[in-house]
Formats: structure tokens, sequence, C-alpha cells
């Protein structure tokens, strides 16, 4: 065994390492099976659903596979450490109800039987793997070596062991499991080949482009509607009830602590706006800016004559040129003081008036004369116009940091019997109230009611209360405040009859009919073509125009014809006409196919044929895998499961 490799003093700072040795030896393995096996066994729970038999039986198991047992703790920490890692992941914590509402703990449990068939199966076939191959596999991995080294530590491994609380033995173990289930399931890898057909057929279909003529029939092709009788109008309402129903409706009183709510009350002197004025200087206004050049000299006697010939009457370009210097070479743009990055010809610079060039400067790249070309003042917005926004955001600001002190005041409050109410007027904040919201969050005119922070929770929540019966609290997103609500009154929901929505009635039995009217002229449209019309003679008849789209692609939407419709373009023949849907429900497209292509791509086609080989050896693993249950008979504890997940187990 290995007991030898492991003597050794500790190694400082691998705790972050040591999470990744279940993983280090994986990364050696190559091609789609190694690669996808957990996703595969993941997988095969979907695919199959549960075939295997619920039933209680020893109290410490959550599943038997054959004569193997899957213990309750084992389960348990599995499950605990994936939703660690998918929370982690999230950037969220997942609670244990969430993880069940995803099937984390379903798809976990199913990973660990197929696993256990697995070991069950090598078991059966005689798989072994002996203790030399296993050490020289640990002995050549680069992650048990310290950084820089270029063999293996036995301390260092030690310590990696140790840090994810695993022995040598365990350790072992576990990847003499996994190496001989690949043995197993890479037995399978590298020899599934897709078809030619199958690959050429899928290349086609991903790639087949066409071309159509077509011809948009909307409202006005099919004429003017007559107006509905009384008679039509009521048997529409009798036909489509429900759809003039009037939804539930709740009354709901909420007291909003955010910093928006909070911060009328932040008192804030004109002194602290006047210092945060001051503070930032900069952001009310832009600064100065000048036009610079400059011009640096390998000696400082070199620009003291240059500066020496300015003062007797040369220009500042007159030296540039005679130094064979372009205005690019002695350019430094249009800058802000705080823009040049050497502060000693900042300094300078800045301290000139237009038109003025510097004396010697040394600077960090050398002895310099700057020259002042341009200069833009600055302007500053003055402290009374922005006065307001300065004192809002100091308001915002110290109610941001009040909010958590008003949250507690609030929930001392309620605890001590207050209602609602009485808690506004106690703590000084209004107490809201929406007459009446139904299940999506509209009033009864149908408008969205948007007034409340954090309306969809609070909608939900108030729809899942009763009056008089206290809720929870609203936590809204990024420490943004908390909501609290209580339903007041109940409107059932009713059907209102006809004469209280004749009107909405007419309108939606006019957007029906509308819609009948344009898919018969559509139809009619459509067999005339087919009774040997040209698309062009039918539409000039009927005074419409045609169209063209070329290179339409399967699956891809344009501006003018929805998915529907691409689908129905591509179901056609070749030179076959049909009728499909519009962008808008009283449209209808009359179209035809006018050509097809599809484009070679040798790329593409081996692209293809690596995923085709990929999926059916996917499939194959899981006909195995699924096969091996059914072989070895697979049971499920589900009181233990349950137990296991945070469940009642009753």
């Amino acid at each position: 065994m290995m007991r030898a490799f492991c003597a050794g003093p500790p190694v400082a700072h691998l705790k972050s390492v040591g999470t990744m040795v279940l993983q280090t030896l994986r990364k050696g393995a190559s091609g789609f099976i190694a690669k996808g096996f957990l996703a595969i066994l993941t997988l095969s729970f979907v695919i199959w659903g549960v075939a295997d038999v619920f039933r209680t039986y020893g109290a410490n198991a959550v599943a038997k596979v054959g004569d193997t047992e899957i213990s309750m703790d084992a389960f348990r920490q599995q499950y605990l450490n994936q939703l660690q890692r998918v929370s982690r992941q999230a950037g969220r914590v997942i609670t244990p109800e969430q993880a069940r509402a995803f099937g984390l703990d379903r798809q976990i449990l199913d990973q660990m039987i197929a696993e256990t068939a697995l070991d069950d199966q090598a078991k059966r076939l005689g798989l072994a793997l002996s203790d030399d191959e296993i050490a020289r596999e640990i002995r050549d991995n680069p992650a048990f070596r310290p950084q820089g080294a270029t063999a293996f530590d036995p301390a260092y491994f030690g310590q990696l062991l140790r840090a994810n609380g695993l022995t040598e033995e365990r350790f072992i173990g576990l990847e003499r499991q996994r190496k001989l289930r690949e043995q197993l399931v890479e037995s399978f890898g590298g020899s599934v080949a897709a078809p030619a057909v199958l690959r050429d057929l899928i290349h086609r279909y991903e790639t087949q482009q066409r071309d159509v003529s077509y011809v948009a029939v909307g409202p006005g092709a099919a004429g003017a509607l007559p107006e509905p009788t009384e008679e039509q109008l009521k048997a529409f309402y009798d036909a489509h009830k429900i759809t003039f129903r009037a939804p539930e409706y709740r009354t709901v009183a909420y007291l909003a602590l955010t910093p928006a709510t909070l911060a009328p009350w932040i008192q804030v002197s004109d002194a602290d706006v006047k210092a945060a004025y001051d503070a930032n200087p900069g952001r009310f206004g832009t600064p100065e800016k000048r036009t610079l050049q400059q011009i640096v000299f390998p000696s400082t006697q070199d620009a003291e004559a240059a500066a020496e010939k300015i003062k007797g009457g040369a220009t500042f370009e007159e030296i540039a040129q005679a130094r064979k210097l372009s205005d690019k070479d002695i350019s430094l743009g249009t800058v802000a003081k705080a823009e040049l990055i050497d502060p000693k010809v900042a300094d300078a610079a800045f301290a000139l008036p237009e038109g003025g060039t510097s004396a010697p400067v040394e600077g960090a790249f050398g002895t310099a004369l700057v020259h002042v070309a341009k200069i833009e003042p600055g302007a500053q917005q003055p402290l009374e116009q922005v006065a307001p926004q300065l004192h809002q955001e100091i308001a915002l600001e110290r109610a941001r940091r009040e909010l958590l002190d008003k949250h507690d005041a609030i929930e001392d409050e309620r605890a001590s019997g207050s209602t609602l109410a009485e808690v506004a007027q106690k703590v000084g904040l209004p107490l809201e109230s929406v007459d009446a919201v139904d299940r999506s969050g509209r009033d009864p005119s149908g408008a969205e009611v948007t007034d409340i922070p954090g309306r969809a929770d609070v909608v939900s929540g108030a729809f899942s209360a009763q009056p008089g019966v206290e809720t929870d609290p609203v936590q809204l997103p990024q420490n943004g405040g908390y909501v609290w609500y209580e339903v007041k009154e109940i409107t059932p929901a009713r059907e209102r009859p006809f004469d209280e929505v004749k009107d909405l009635v007419k309108s939606r039995w006019t957007e029906d009919e509308t819609v009948k009217a344009v898919s018969a002229k559509a139809e009619a449209l459509l067999a005339e073509v087919k009774g040997g019309k040209s698309l062009a003679d039918v539409a000039a008849a009927a005074g419409l125009e045609v169209k063209t789209q070329a290179g339409l692609q399967r699956g891809r939407t344009t501006s003018d014809f929805p998915a529907v419709a691409v689908q129905a373009m591509f179901d056609a023949k070749l030179n076959e006409a049909g009728v499909t849907s519009g962008t808008v429900p009283a449209e209808r497209i009359l179209f035809q196919v006018t050509s097809e292509t599809v484009p070679p791509d040798t790329a593409l086609d081996a692209r293809l044929e690596a995923q085709l080989g990929q999926q059916l050896e996917g499939d194959v693993l899981n006909q195995y895998v699924a096969q091996l249950r059914k072989e070895v008979g697979v049971s499920i504890n589900e009181r233990s499961y349950l137990l296991a997940i945070g469940g009642s187990g009753n």
C-alpha cells in the first residue's frame, strides 16, 4: 500500500488546494465518456424516471442496490456538499426547499445509485486495479507536488488528504472505485460513429436556406365588418362568459420602509450640503482645459538656450522646426491639469497665460519647455443650483444607514401587538393602500399597479393571506428595504352581466371576426394560386403587394415572419404555396417557396459528426446504466430518503 508516501512535516496554506483532491485524477481522463460521466449518470434519472420501488426497510439506508446499501449519512453528506456548491455558483443561498423543487436531491440519489450499480457490475466481471497502478497515478499527478516541484511530495500529499478529512486508505478506495467504473464506461467510448446518412440529414436540416415570395393579408384586404347586432353580441358573450368574468380583487394596506420613503424624515442642514459641495469641487462642473505643446531637450543647457531664443523673439514653433519636430511630436493635446502625468509640467503649464511659454522645467522625462496654445475656461455650477440634488443624496445615504434600526423598531412594535396602522403612526411613515388589485397586479381598469415596492411578492403574498392575519415582510433586493402588508378586504370573483361589459364584448367580437375575415380572405387567395394563377396576378387583383425574402433559415425569425411562419415555410414543398400566421393576430401571410439551397460546409460537417458521435455514446451509456439497475435491483427507503433531505419522513 501507499503508507510509505505520506510521512513528512505538514505543509501550510493547502486548505483551498485540498478541496480539489477528489478531482485531480479526473483531469487526466480523456474522451467524451470520461468527461461526461457524471452528467450522464445524472441525466439517466431524468430520461427513465423513477422506475425503482419505494419501500420502507433498514432505518439507516436510503437505498439498496443489489446487496449494497447507500447509507443515510453518505447520501446526506453528498447532498449537502452539492447544495453548497450550487449556492456558491448561484451567488446566493439555495434553500433545501428550492433544491427539492429543482430536483437536486433526486439527481444526487440517482447518481449514487448508478455508481453503486457500476461498482456491483465491476465485481461481477472480476475487474481489478493493482495497488501499484494507483500508486503510479498518484506519484505522476502534478497536483500532488508543491508549486515549482518536479517530483511527488509525500508530505504534501498527506497534508492534502488531512485538509479534506480523508485517510490514505479512504482516498485510495475512492480512486479505485472511480477507475473501475471508468474501465466499464470507457469501453463504450471512441467506437460509436454517426452514420453518414444521419449526419447529412441533420446538416441539411440545420443549414438549408429558402427563398419565398409572399403577400401580407391584413384587415384592409378583408374589407369592413358589418355592425354587430345585439343578438350576435349576446351570443358571443354567452360563449365567452369566463373571458368577461371579474377577477377576485383584494384591498391591501402596506408600509414601505425604503431609503426613498425614509429620506423625507432625515434632517439635512445647509452646512451638510455645503460640505458635500466643497468636498467634490470637480463634480458639478467642467475643469479648465489647455491645449499644450512640449519640447523635451537632451540637456538643461539646450533647454536654456532655446528659452533665451524665445525671449529674443523666436516662436515656439520655430524652435520645434529647428529641431525637426512635427506638430504631432510636440502636441500634448487639450487636457485638464489632472490628466497630465508629470506634475511639474502640469504646474508650469497651468500657471502660464494663453500663448505663454515656460522656463525650462525639470520634468520626469527630461528638461522641457511647455507652451500654452489655447485656454478653455472651466465652468462650475453654483451651490444654489445643485443644493436640492445634494440634499436628496445625503438624505438617502443617511436613510440607508438607519434602515436596519428602523426595521427593528417596526418589528418591536408589531411584536407588542400594534396594528400596522399604529406602527406606521409611531415610526412616522405613511401607511399606503391599494383599493383593488387582482392576482396579476392590475386594478379594475386593467392598468398595472406599479406603486407598491416589491409588487410581485406583495401581491402574491396578499393572495395567499386572509384579512386580519399577520404576514411576513417582503425584503427588497440589494438591501433596498422592507414592505409590511396586510389584506384589508376581499372582493370575490364574479360574473359581470352583459350590460356592464357590452363595450368590451363588442371590442372582443370585432377582434375575433376580423381574424376570421382575414383568414378567410387569405384562404380564398391561396385557393386561386393552387388553381393555377400566379401569386403576382392574385395579389394584383386584390390590390396587394408581393414581397420576397431570401436566405430564410429554419428556426430564425425575421421582422416580417414569426417563428410559426418560418416553420410553415420549411414544412411546405418547393414551389408550394401556403398560408401562415403574421406578426399580429389579424394578419395572415400567403407565401410560395421559390427556391432552396444547402450550403456546403466541411467544417460544420465535422462538428456535427463529433456532436452526433458524443450523443450516440451518451445514449448507449444511459441504456447500459438503466439495464444494470434492472438487473441488480434497486429499492429506495422513502422514509430515510425524506429524513436525509430535511423532510418529515412521515
